[in-house]
């Protein structure tokens, strides 16, 4: 042999030793079939595929042994139109193939190729598979990951939405729809400034611009407005969704209700200032007792020794009847235990009512 063929026959060898060692690192198996639809070669993706490395087994088999039965039909019909070249490549996907595994629960990407020679002959077939079911499990648990966030999201006791460059709500979720009383169609397409009582639409909608314009995000305390007119407190956080730092796509916000808060601070700091007010009126009470009760001596010591036909004896009466119920008074603010109120002047303003805060509950 001469060195140019021997060199020749070594290139040869050498290329088919790659392709081969090529053709079984791919990730999809291969089988190629003759022109007579008979097994001639399969790769070693497609022998692990099997969990078997029993080559010989296959070889020969046909083409409809490498499927299920419910498949025959559309296999013959692939296999006619790549024969007579109105297919280059076809495509097709089973939920398991007749050759692989029949226990093994899994779904195949099949393409059908034909193979020709340079005069174009059909020379036979090959079946590339690839295994899409370790990928469709990871799809399903994507799924079930969105699903589950997605029903986090609906269901948390905040409120969540979303705003679109016009300040126009394109996404709320259950808790920010329950806190305002809308429903979901009521509510999409409305301006992010209608859901705040009118004092605050103004502060609202400059937040928002500001927020837009790529300044950080805003926390703050607010007043909106529930669908029927009552006034729900929020503390609103607002940030932007960005597609890329220049032109974030739209306005994201969360919506935490602090309503009972609120109510909680206003009643603890009206009991603070009702606590004060009687601390200062028991000191009082306490100051004008001292007086009270010398006067009234006084007075029921001089009534006493004056004759009751005497011209002042009769306003010593008064004097002591008065006295009395200052100290009767006196002794009701000292037990006040609620605080109730009365009118006082008219529409204007309100007095503590003595008879009820000083009633035992």
């Amino acid at each position: 042999m001469s060195p140019r063929r021997e060199s020749e026959g070594t290139v040869a060898g050498s290329v088919e030793h790659v392709m081969r060692h090529l053709l079984d690192s791919l990730g999809e198996g291969v089988i190629l079939f003759d022109v007579d639809d008979r097994v001639r070669w399969t790769n070693g993706t497609f022998e692990r595929m099997r969990g078997s490395s029993k080559l010989a087994s296959l070889l020969g088999r046909s083409i409809f042994d490498c499927h299920p039965s419910a498949d025959y039909g559309k296999v013959s019909q692939i296999l006619n139109d790549l024969k007579t070249g109105r297919e280059t490549i076809r495509y097709h996907r089973a939920k398991r193939s007749g050759i692989i595994d029949a226990e093994k629960e899994s779904r195949y990407d099949i393409f059908y190729t034909a193979v020709r020679d340079k005069q174009g002959d059909y020379l036979g077939t090959a079946m590339i598979i690839r295994d899409i079911g370790e990928i469709k499990r990871l799809q399903d648990q994507v799924q079930r990951s969105e699903e589950k966030y997605k029903d986090l999201i609906e269901n948390i006791d905040s409120g969540m939405f979303s705003l679109n460059r016009k300040a126009r709500i394109t996404y709320a979720n259950n808790g920010l729809l329950q806190m305002l009383g809308y429903h979901l169609n009521e509510i999409l397409k409305r301006r992010w400034t209608e859901l705040f009582r009118p004092g605050w639409r103004d502060e609202a909608g400059r937040i928002f611009r500001a927020t837009l314009s790529g300044r950080s995000g805003s926390i703050f305390e607010t007043e909106m407005a529930h669908r029927e007119g009552r006034t729900i407190y929020a503390l609103v956080n607002i940030s932007t969704l960005e597609v890329d730092r220049e032109n974030p796509s739209l306005v994201r916000g969360i919506v935490t209700d602090i309503t009972a808060q609120k109510e909680l601070e206003k009643e603890t700091m009206e009991r603070e200032r009702f606590e004060g007010v009687i601390e200062m009126a028991g000191a009082a009470c306490h100051h004008l007792n001292q007086p009270l009760t010398s006067i009234l001596a006084r007075v029921q010591m001089l009534m006493k020794e004056m004759d009751r036909e005497a011209i002042h004896y009769r306003s010593l009466g008064i004097i002591e009847k008065e006295a009395t119920r200052m100290a009767q008074i006196t002794q009701k603010i000292q037990n006040i235990t609620s605080y109730e109120t009365e009118p006082y002047v008219e529409g204007h303003s309100r007095i503590i009512d003595l008879e009820r805060a000083t009633k035992k509950k």
